[in-house]
């Protein structure tokens, strides 16, 4: 039997329906984790562990509301800098068994393992539990939270690339750079993979194509919603780094030799110039 698009509609509308009216308690238990999903997005965080805390009487929604808690205790460890919360966190993930988790929330739980172990500076097993999640992030994630996800791996590698030296920090940035170029490849609108391509090229050591693609990203960050801030970051680490990292390769003098403060200078004009440009102003 053929089913139209408007009859499939109206087929899961009533199913949906049906399910409210049989099962009430179900309904109720998905809005109240709906109630705090929507509470943890939007960066309620206390309020989101109360609702969660709530849920745990139900032993439907136990596991989700812990998840949620232990979510969020990392982000208020971000925030306040607390231990304890950072330690809570801990114990809520560890008390999780991801065998029994939604596949979303498998997902969930593992990118809070890969957020704890970044907060606790071990960056190497983090960096590899962002990695193995990213295949199956990407087929379930909304797309702000897959690029939240894309910045904590940036991030990570970048971290995990700096504390190395000599070839070997090379080396893993080049590999930073093979990584998320795929990304950008997949998504060339992605903010984060943008930044990211910037960052892994400059440490790679090629300065000219981290300034190729700081310059196309921002150019291109004007399609994005949230284009000032991709743009602000863009422009501090141009600015702040590789101007006079560039610089001072050009010349091949100290950062305060006269020839290399002009071609900083030089180059700053150039950024200024095709960022105002494009920017439409002037």
């Amino acid at each position: 039997m053929v089913i139209t698009a408007s009859r499939r509609l109206r087929f899961a509308i009533i199913s949906v329906s049906v399910w409210a009216l049989l099962c009430p308690n179900t309904t109720a238990a998905q809005n109240d984790l709906k109630r705090a999903r929507t509470l943890y997005n939007s960066g309620q965080f206390d309020e989101a562990i109360e609702a969660a805390t709530a849920m745990r009487n139900k032993p439907d929604l136990a596991a989700s509301g812990t998840l949620i808690i232990a979510r969020s205790r990392l982000e208020r460890f971000r925030r306040l800098g607390d231990p304890q919360e950072l330690a809570t966190a801990r114990q809520e993930l560890r008390s999780l068994n991801p065998l029994t988790l939604a596949p979303q929330e498998a997902i969930e739980w593992q990118i809070g393992l890969g957020t704890a172990l970044f907060l606790e500076d071990q960056a190497g097993p983090a960096a590899e539990i962002f990695k193995a999640v990213i295949p199956s992030a990407r087929a379930r994630l909304t797309p702000p939270e897959f690029e939240k996800l894309l910045e904590w791996w940036g991030g990570t590698l970048s971290r995990l690339a700096e504390s190395l030296s000599g070839d070997a920090r090379k080396q893993a940035y080049e590999r930073f750079r093979s990584d998320v170029s795929l990304e950008l490849e997949r998504n060339p609108l992605s903010a984060p993979a943008t930044y990211w391509l910037v960052v892994s090229s400059r440490g790679a050591g090629d300065l000219d194509g981290a300034w190729n693609a700081a310059v196309a990203g921002w150019i291109r960050a004007g399609a994005h919603q949230d284009s000032r801030q991709l743009r602000s970051e863009l422009e501090v680490f141009v600015m702040q780094t590789l101007i006079p990292e560039r610089a001072q390769s050009r010349t091949g003098q100290r950062l305060d030799a006269k020839s290399t403060m002009t071609e900083i200078a030089t180059l700053n004009e150039e950024w200024r110039t095709i960022t105002t440009r494009w920017a439409g102003e002037g």
